[in-house]
């Protein structure tokens, strides 16, 4: 490529659109001072065309020449002529590369500048071996500059600001144009506040990284995108529901393969969870140390054998070893066990149960003749006789329990007892809320019929039938009463249901449990939507006349822990 040294007047020259650097005001400000004090040190590179010579190489300046000429006052001389390097070739690739090496030899190009170079020459043709052989790079840079064309002209806007630095801008070409635009939005947005740096990897996937080396299963049975880290050697899952479902799978199997191993307890530890590694002693297998799995938000699983709490840890060698004192009456500093149900969820239960077995027994008078004879010759809580108070622990349990179908049927019942009686008002009928003279009832009750008698006599057993007693489920199964035709479960009761252990084995109970175990480590929240949407059929096959077994009479519970912090009564 020939060229030749000649001076060129300032208003003959313009820029090229090929140069390959841009630049801001701060940069044109701090040149046009530097050559009023010592003059222009370095001549431009140019090319002849119609319009006269375009500058290939030399904008920031030719722009400071032009800064100059305009800012010099009357009578100053302003440098109308320039000294160019005229070069003769006609071929954009040779000017861009003329451009290039003379900007590389000075002030190290940004990752936009070369971006721009190398896009320009990739369309003359060149090929990204080429570029790199040319300037002596490799060809793994050049593709990573060329990864910027995924950029919205937003990001790049940003990065000539000087508002995001050339690290962030790497990593934005991990992200789709909906999370750059996203990510622009946070940062023009005064009330926001952007991921800081060493989050923006996970904040731009959409979710804490998860790499392809965390996967336990074969990546063959993925079949979702993996996008590739230009600037690292990891590689990412872009399907982190898919992946989810697989990974969820593998520590199932791996828990089982644990667990057939002989280890007395394996425990998942969920990624909503942390694992503090100082809370726990270590213990043999055999004296019934357990083992942990730790799931990671980022999806790598880490296991932990032969461990208990600190407390247990003690306790379980103390035991192993026989040297265990027996206790007298003190406290050996072990907590109590936590029971399966929550008060609240407990008490929501008990309602629930509760008025449907009372809706069987008002009307099930000879029975519930017999249950009034139980409770004269053994004696009862409410034998006073008082109705049950049916207390609500919330707002939101007493609403749910209103407006069952059990509920509006019993207050039928008992106003239909009501009439029999010529009584007015409402409320129960057992005193003392009655508000009627024992004496008037009697006479009232001699005028009517035996059947009408003992249709009040079911009412009145009803209204003082014990709520969360052992009673309900012996009279539940007396009376073969189906808790599902009065309730179906409601957000009242998924609300409240937060066991984990007793969450999954519901959805195992739902959805079968090999489809279960595929959301192992998910959220409660998660496991609870999807059991909804199996009895409700959005989505999935819809599943019919499933309770869940706190529900169901008898009542029963799924971790194995007692089912409340308090013994049921009698009655």
């Amino acid at each position: 490529m020939t060229h030749t040294l000649t001076q060129i007047p300032l208003d003959r020259l313009h820029a090229s659109r090929i140069n390959v650097r841009r630049h801001g005001p701060k940069a044109i400000d701090s040149l046009a001072a530097s050559i009023r004090s010592i003059g222009l040190l370095q001549p431009l590179i140019v090319r002849m065309n119609s319009d006269g010579f375009e500058v290939v190489a030399g904008e920031r300046r030719l722009k400071a020449l032009e800064r100059i000429a305009r800012e010099a006052g009357p009578g100053e001389d302003a440098g109308t002529d320039v000294p160019c390097i005229v070069i003769e070739s006609a071929d954009d690739a040779s000017a861009i590369e003329a451009s290039l090496a003379e900007n590389v030899e000075r002030l190290p190009m940004d990752e936009l500048d070369q971006y721009t170079a190398f896009a320009a020459l990739i369309r003359e043709g060149r090929s990204e071996e080429t570029i790199a052989e040319a300037f002596g790079i490799t060809p793994a840079i050049v593709r990573r500059r060329l990864a910027l064309a995924r950029l919205i002209p937003d990001i790049h806007r940003l990065y000539r600001a000087g508002e995001i630095n050339g690290e962030t801008l790497k990593l934005l070409t991990l992200a789709t144009r909906e999370r750059q635009k996203a990510f622009v939005a946070l940062l023009r947005d005064p009330d926001a506040v952007p991921p800081p740096r060493w989050q923006l990897k996970a904040w731009l996937l959409g979710g804490a990284e998860i790499a392809t080396s965390a996967a336990l299963f074969d990546e063959a049975d993925y079949h979702g995108d993996i996008k590739g880290d230009l600037f690292g050697d990891e590689r990412f899952f872009c399907d982190a529901e898919q992946f989810w479902k697989l990974q969820n799978a593998a520590i199932a199997t791996l828990r089982d393969d644990l667990a057939d191993k002989g280890w007395p307890a394996v425990h998942v530890i969920e990624p909503a969870e942390r694992f503090h590694a100082w809370d726990y002693e270590a213990v043999p297998k055999a004296k019934g140390g357990a083992a942990y799995i730790e799931v990671q938000a980022n999806g790598h699983v880490e296991v932990h054998k032969g461990l208990l709490p600190r407390c247990e840890a003690r306790k379980a060698l103390r035991n192993a070893d026989h040297d265990a004192v027996a206790d007298e009456g003190g406290d050996d500093g072990a907590r109590p066990e936590r029971p399966e149900l929550s008060a609240p969820l407990a008490n929501y239960i008990d309602l629930v149960r509760h008025g449907a077995v009372r809706l069987a027994l008002a009307r099930a008078p000879k029975i519930a003749l017999r249950v009034m004879l139980a409770h004269v010759i053994g004696g009862g809580t409410l034998w006073k006789v008082e109705p049950e108070r049916r207390q609500a622990a919330s707002e939101a349990i007493d609403a749910a329990v209103s407006s069952l179908p059990s509920e509006a049927e019993f207050n039928a019942e008992r106003e239909t007892a009501r009439n029999l009686l010529g009584l007015d008002g409402e409320g129960p009928l057992v005193a003392p809320h009655s508000g009627t003279r024992t004496a008037d009832v009697l006479a009232k009750l001699m005028e009517l019929s035996d059947k009408d008698v003992l249709r009040i006599l079911a009412v009145v057993m009803a209204e003082a039938l014990a709520c969360g007693s052992a009673l309900i489920d012996s009279l539940g199964e007396r009376l073969a009463v189906d808790v599902g035709r009065h309730w179906q479960p409601d957000d009242t009761f998924f609300a409240l249901v937060r066991d984990r252990e007793a969450v999954h084995d519901i959805l195992a109970e739902v959805i079968g449990a090999k489809e279960a175990d595929s959301y192992l480590t998910a959220t409660g929240t998660k496991k609870k939507e999807i059991i909804r949407m199996a009895l409700t059929g959005d989505s999935r096959a819809k599943v019919d006349g499933w309770l869940p077994r706190y529900m169901r009479i008898p009542q029963a519970g799924y971790t194995g822990r007692a089912l409340t912090a308090r013994e049921r009564a009698a009655a």
